[in-house]
């Protein structure tokens, strides 16, 4: 496995324990007193799923952009980084930590991270395939 995937997939679980620590301890920690719905949690694992993933990417295509210089792999880059930023940005418990808690949108509010999430595996199966 090349090193650059390998600190990728570091990374990636690195964030997705973190990310899990923080949701188990605000989800079920009887002195919060914050009423988390499923679409909330749900949301949260779509959102962390994606980060890993977006990290994944971006560590592949910096690799191959390193390696072929070509402009396509770098507007991969670009893509995968912006994926990544929405990620994180979109992330619940990012959300609520600034103060901003759900809009009451039941399962739309969880429908954009799912999107991404089709979008993301299908490029990491492509460039795994390739």
């Amino acid at each position: 496995m090349n090193k650059m995937l390998r600190v990728g997939l570091l990374v990636s679980v690195l964030a997705i324990a973190i990310l899990g620590i923080v949701s188990v301890v605000y989800a079920f920690s009887p002195y919060w007193n914050l009423n988390f719905g499923p679409y909330f949690l749900i949301g949260l694992v779509f959102s962390t799923v994606n980060m890993v993933l977006s990290t994944i990417l971006l560590v592949t295509y910096v690799g191959t952009y390193r390696k072929t210089k070509a402009e396509f792999n770098l507007v991969l880059v670009i893509v995968a980084f912006t994926l990544l930023c929405y990620s994180i940005v979109a992330n619940p418990l990012i959300r609520t930590a600034l103060g901003y808690c759900g809009s009451g949108l039941g399962p739309f509010f969880m429908l954009p991270d799912l999107f991404v999430f089709v979008a993301l595996v299908a490029l990491l199966y492509l460039r795994l395939k390739y």
